[in-house]
């Protein structure tokens, strides 16, 4: 028993979490008494080591594995009703959450470590008492706040120190892969870039607060990924791209898998590149399950996130909505990170604590196509003064409201062929010709705010024509899903029975986040698509170089 103890014991050190505790307490009870003490200080590291592998044209452009720890110290001064993290009211373009982190050496000593969480501690004290004293001078002269809630929740301390993250990548074996499925891409004489590409991460990510919260948790990730472009005719640059995210190596698909991928990207590139140029349009569309996920990210999601419903130079589009209408009956929209899988695919947004040390929970977001809350961090809102562990951040940043793993569902799923069926019921009562079928997408984006119209943009790869009479559906390109939120969401019609996962990572003011957008195929009555950018150079004039040995 006794040598048992001694073991378990050295398993268990930790020189970070040593020196993150030790140097909390000696803060604390050092700045105990003084005047405009920090009321909160907390430290988040992310200690990860990341392998970064890539081939073009047959051969080996990138292979690489970097170790790095990251540490942020967040202080807060004044009282959770008002605090110096208290939004500066026209406070201009550099009031952002920008926070400033710092490295820790990934071979040290608790003793050697706690030298630079000394010094980090104490700028960014300073910097909160100097916060501090411009929050309370701005609260003489700006207006009454439309929203009074207090600046942060207290919260009851939490301790759980799983094992560190451990993931290990087989380098040798994946560089050959890569070099085989890039030689595979550049085959064609249309391909005029491509890529094949590894990128794995293995982190240990610590919260440790002031408040008795000392977290431990691990993450792992995987993504594989093939690239392709080419250009049209007319200039436009053209660009496709397959992945797939898993939480571990072993989880990947086979190289017999990545090769049909492969095979399949190109044959979709070159019919893309014959396809003629979509128009801007208005009317029906129906969005297949990646494309749907990533308009309820853009559209509703960011909209949800609980510091957008306080900060006054945000739309607050859906603030004083909850209780009404937004979706058909039968509609169901949530956000729960502490799901690690949905129909057989690992989820990005999956995490058990949030980067303010909370526990992750499901937030019920629409029920029964009604608004019923909104995304929360420890920032309260009115009306919704509790966390649901959505506090996120990227490293350097500070946490607000974010999404995680944000789902729809219906109790009315119909078939892919149902939902044509009703699209041609639909362009027939409005007589169209045609609606469009978005397939494919690369991501999107919103803007939330009062100053820039309140609008969102679904990046679509490429469109398919879908005619009233039946006539075989035919391929466009060049056109982006484009409106504002509440227009586009009173015109969804119903839903499918085909969910489907888009694994990402999310931008906005708290850095960049994994998370993960979950639907079936969507049907709206009406939507709008704008022509996509376009270039103007031409296609080279030389064909590509032949390999020597190829005729």
């Amino acid at each position: 028993m006794l040598l048992l103890t001694l073991f378990s014991a050295i398993a268990w050190a930790d020189p970070v979490l040593d020196a993150l505790t030790t140097e909390l307490d000696r803060t604390m009870t050092a700045w105990e008494g003084e005047e405009d003490a920090p009321y909160y200080v907390s430290y988040r590291v992310n200690d990860y080591t990341a392998w970064n592998i890539s081939a073009r044209h047959g051969a080996l452009s990138t292979s690489q594995a970097n170790r790095g720890r990251i540490l942020d110290v967040s202080a807060r001064v004044g009282s959770y009703a008002l605090d110096s993290r208290h939004a500066m009211r026209g406070g201009g373009f550099s009031d952002t959450n920008m926070h400033v982190g710092v490295s820790l050496p990934v071979d040290a000593s608790a003793d050697a470590l706690r030298s630079v969480i000394w010094t980090a501690t104490n700028k960014e004290i300073n910097d909160a008492r100097e916060a501090w004293t411009q929050v309370q001078a701005r609260q003489i002269v700006r207006v009454e706040e439309q929203d009074d809630s207090e600046d942060f929740s207290p919260a009851d301390p939490t301790e759980d120190l799983r094992e560190p993250a451990e993931m290990a990548v087989n380098q040798v074996a994946w560089e050959e892969a890569l070099r085989s499925l890039s030689a595979q891409l550049n085959d064609h004489p249309l391909v005029y870039g491509s890529n094949a590409s590894l990128s794995a991460r293995s982190e240990t990510r610590y919260v440790i607060t002031s408040e008795g919260t000392r977290i431990r948790q691990p993450r792992t990730w995987v993504r594989v990924s093939l690239s392709a472009n080419t250009r049209a005719e007319d200039g436009m640059e053209l660009r496709l791209y397959r992945w797939k995210d898993v939480r571990a190596p072993d989880r990947l698909p086979d190289p017999e898998v990545l090769a049909g991928w492969a095979d399949e990207l190109v044959d979709d590139l070159v019919e893309l590149h014959d396809a003629p140029q979509g128009e801007p349009y208005s009317g029906p569309l129906l969005l297949k399950g990646r494309a749907a996920g990533v308009f309820v990210h853009e559209v509703m999601g960011h909209r949800l996130e609980g510091h957008r419903q306080k900060e006054e130079d945000e739309g607050q589009t859906f603030k004083d909505k909850v209780g009404e209408q937004l979706l058909p009956v039968g509609f169901t929209v949530y956000d729960d990170p502490t799901l690690a899988e949905y129909a057989g695919e690992d989820l990005n947004g999956h995490y058990a604590y949030d980067e303010e040390g909370s526990p992750a929970a499901r937030a019920s977001l629409v029920e029964d196509g009604v608004l019923a809350g909104f995304l929360k961090s420890r920032a309260p809102i009115e009306g919704h003064p509790e966390t649901n562990g959505h506090g996120r951040a990227a490293a350097w940043r500070l946490p607000v409201a974010r999404m995680a793993n944000t789902i729809l569902e219906t109790d009315d799923p119909q078939t892919y062929d149902e939902l044509v069926a009703q699209m041609r019921q639909e362009l027939k009562a409005q007589g169209r010709e045609w609606g469009l079928m978005v397939d494919e997408i690369g991501g999107g984006f919103t803007l939330t705010g009062r100053v820039m119209p309140n609008a969102f943009n679904v990046r679509a790869t490429y469109a398919w024509r879908i005619y009233a009479d039946g006539r075989p559906d035919e391929l466009i390109r060049g056109v982006d899903l484009v409106g504002t939120p509440l227009v586009a969401l009173s015109s969804v019609v119903a839903a499918g029975d085909d969910p489907a996962v888009f694994n990402g990572f999310c931008g906005a003011e708290s850095g960049s986040v994994p998370n993960s957008a979950i639907a079936p195929s969507i049907l709206l009555r009406q939507l709008e698509l704008q022509k996509k950018e376009k270039g103007n150079q031409r296609p080279p004039l030389l064909t590509k170089p032949v390999p020597e040995g190829d005729s």
